[in-house]
């Protein structure tokens, strides 16, 4: 089942008063970060801290990712992170599907010797090089694991020598959510650098607009960021209301034999029913999560 994620929160492994933080619990992901958050010299101790931090992300109701680091360190954050508990592996700086293949059977052995059942653990994809976005189609659809894909603004846009805005990213960011939607897979992410956190209304824009663009939520480095994109990725109440109409009426026509039909003065055909019905689970899901406490 694809999750919905509209917010996925990054925590340092290695800091336990930032994994245990209730500030986090609202999200609907959080990733245990291995990689930038984590100095070389607490490597080794966040990866060994991995089971009980897994333990008390799950606890709190948020889905648990963790992002590995790239290099000679992924084999052995792989083998400490694949356990009962994570949904998903965060794989940065991904240049190609060769190398994404190769990861892709290290989580096969890892969770063979777990006893998990082989695939239960996902891959989200960072695209952060020019090589990488160039191989991104062939990147998505790798393995079945890729559920979702992602453009690290600041990386990405270093490795190019341009300055990351929201001018810069747009042609990128509407390249990923297309080659998302050809894959089958979720698109993350903002259309714009979001490293500040001290303007929620930019904010708040920001992920509106990229709402607009088509992609589905975003990961986030501060708590105060969470609630703005659960509510700037999910339907409003309008959008619910008016999607089961749209429903409603096409359940209608059908059965009156009808395929399009009209509404309001406008023409309803398959693609606009078939977004309503898109929306209407994707606010059910929404609303189990919040009867279960897990978030706003």
């Amino acid at each position: 089942m694809t999750p919905v994620w509209r917010s996925l929160q990054y925590v340092p492994a290695h800091v336990e008063k930032y994994v245990s933080s209730p500030h986090i619990s609202a999200a609907d992901a959080v990733i245990l970060d291995l990689e930038d958050s984590v100095p070389a010299d607490r490597k080794a101790i966040a990866r060994a801290g991995l089971e009980t931090a897994i333990r008390t992300v799950a606890r709190a109701g948020a889905d648990v990712l963790v992002r590995i680091n790239d290099g000679d360190l992924a084999a052995g954050d792989i083998a400490a992170a694949v356990q009962p508990g994570v949904a998903a592996l965060v794989i940065p700086k991904v240049r190609d599907a060769a190398r994404l293949k190769q990861l892709d059977q290290l989580v096969t052995d890892a969770e063979a010797a777990t006893g998990l059942a082989s695939g239960s653990v996902r891959f989200v994809v960072l695209i952060e090089t020019a090589d990488g976005f160039l191989d991104m189609l062939a990147i998505a659809r790798a393995t079945p694991r890729v559920i979702a894909i992602n453009l690290g603004n600041e990386d990405f846009a270093f490795d190019l020598g341009m300055a990351a805005s929201e001018e810069t990213l747009l042609m990128p960011r509407q390249q990923l959510a297309i080659v998302a939607a050809a894959a089958g897979i979720l698109p993350l992410g903002l259309m714009g650098p979001a490293t500040r956190f001290d303007d929620p209304a930019a904010y708040r824009a920001l992920a509106l607009k990229s709402r607009r663009f088509g992609f589905v939520g975003s990961s986030c480095i501060h708590p105060s960021q969470i609630e703005i994109l659960n509510e700037a990725f999910a339907p409003t109440a309008e959008e619910v209301a008016e999607a089961r109409r749209l429903v409603q009426a096409a359940e209608e026509a059908e059965a009156d034999g009808r395929g399009a039909f009209a509404i309001d003065g406008r023409m309803i055909d398959r693609p606009i029913v078939a977004r309503a019905e898109a929306l209407v689970r994707k606010h059910q899901v929404i609303a189990t999560r919040r009867t279960r406490g897990e978030g706003p």
